[in-house]
């Protein structure tokens, strides 16, 4: 869906410049917290006082409207995978928690490995939640090789434990 959404600023004799300034940082952020990744137009207009002299700017965003919670569902597919590669984590250390102390020995450092690389992935993932949109595509992928290698990790002390 395309739609506009219409900006204005005063402008004061003298401070020109720093109120363009502000009122190209609010669509900026405008854009950012939206997710907007398709602008179509910008325009400006001026509005004028009494005399003709120029007092306010008035600046029209017409972009295409991301998809409805695209990101949002995103990040939430990936909390979900954490949790389950989290519940994994839990069920192997149960797992080794039964067996010899040697056994034992050796899995906790394995699953002190896969708590760490489950802290980097969920550190990605607040990372990504906290990025503007043009940081976004990276820390996605970043999110993801951190999620594959927990996923890695999970399902090789999964197989090392059924042998």
């Amino acid at each position: 869906m395309i739609k506009v959404k219409t900006f204005t600023s005063q402008l004061k004799i003298f401070h020109a410049r720093h109120e363009l300034d502000e009122l190209d940082k609010e669509i900026n952020g405008f854009i950012a917290s939206q997710g907007i990744r398709k602008v179509i137009s910008v325009s400006d207009a001026a509005t004028t006082g009494e005399k003709g002299e120029t007092i306010g700017m008035i600046r029209s965003l017409t972009y295409e409207e991301p998809a409805a919670g695209t990101r949002e569902l995103y990040q939430e597919k990936i909390e979900a995978t954490l949790q389950e590669w989290g519940e994994e984590i839990d069920k192997i250390r149960k797992k080794a928690d039964k067996l010899g102390e040697d056994a034992r020995v050796k899995y906790r450092e394995q699953i002190v490995d896969l708590h760490v690389r489950q802290e980097t992935a969920r550190k990605k993932l607040d990372e990504l939640k906290k990025s503007g949109e043009e940081a976004w595509e990276d820390l996605r992928k970043n999110a993801e090789a951190a999620l594959d290698e927990l996923k890695k990790g999970v399902e090789g002390a999964v197989r090392k434990m059924k042998k």
